[in-house]
């Protein structure tokens, strides 16, 4: 085989790798046609994944051979699935998601009552833990806490130790651990934004529901970037504890000794 021979093989091998890959473009919106932010889509517990922008826009690119179907997160609504047939043509998708529906129970807490502790009660810095480049969606971290009686979530505290994007934008939740997968128990995200403004300060965040955390069950409060200008890194301060560090998209996920140091507190339930 000469060599002119060769180079049109592989330039054929090329375009065939390129026309093999499926590549996914769309927008997700809810039921009343209201763009969803932030969104997480992908194959499940795969390398396959991407996270919606701020207007719902995505761009995913599917490799060779694979027919799975996507699936579509997010914590204010239903999951979506998409099969392989859908989005298979190439065509621009609208995706649209069903709102969840849920009951609130009523929730009763002492006039007398003081808030509480319910993680990070004891914070012994050891290191430096921290988000670095184009990291939008693919890890959220937090510690893992068990109480043994029933709390109203109020407050979650972080502390930034430095910030070097020009701004990025934390996510920020909560997970129910069972057979060692989270299910989320917020029902409406909580964000944050991050600047250089904001190096050396604790920042605050509450759910804007009555979220309460059962006794004797487990949970992990984790945060994440989701959105970013720049480039750079966000970095905290880490101690020791248990925690969860989880791929957002992906689904796959891995207990570790250490985490950026979250506070969570709460008030007793009557």
């Amino acid at each position: 085989m000469n060599k002119k021979t060769i180079i049109t093989a592989l330039l054929a091998l090329v375009v065939m790798a390129g026309q093999a890959q499926t590549k996914v473009t769309g927008h997700v919106v809810n039921e009343r046609g209201e763009k969803v932010e932030y969104v997480s889509i992908g194959i499940e517990e795969d390398s396959v994944g991407v996270i919606s922008d701020a207007q719902g826009h995505f761009t995913l690119t599917i490799p060779a051979g694979r027919r799975d179907e996507l699936t579509f997160t997010h914590v204010s609504y239903q999951t979506a699935t998409i099969p392989y047939a859908t989005y298979a043509n190439g065509h621009e998708l609208t995706v649209t998601l069903r709102d969840k529906v849920v009951e609130l129970a009523e929730v009763v807490v002492g006039k007398k009552n003081k808030p509480h502790t319910l993680s990070g009660k004891s914070w012994v810095r050891t290191s430096t833990a921290s988000f670095r480049g184009n990291c939008k969606g693919d890890i959220e971290w937090g510690p893992i806490f068990k109480n043994r009686k029933d709390y109203l979530l109020t407050d979650i505290m972080v502390s930034i130790d430095k910030c070097e994007y020009e701004e990025c934008l934390l996510s920020f939740n909560c997970y129910e651990v069972r057979d060692k997968k989270l299910y989320s128990v917020l029902n409406k995200p909580i964000y944050r934004r991050v600047t250089p403004a904001d190096n050396g300060k604790h920042i605050y965040v509450s759910p804007v529901e009555s979220i309460v955390l059962k006794g004797k069950k487990k949970y992990c409060v984790t945060i994440s970037v989701v959105d970013m200008k720049g480039n750079g890194s966000l970095s905290f301060p880490a101690n020791f504890k248990s925690s969860y560090a989880r791929h957002k998209v992906k689904g796959k996920m891995k207990k570790i000794p250490g985490c950026p140091m979250i506070i969570v507190k709460g008030y007793e339930v009557e």
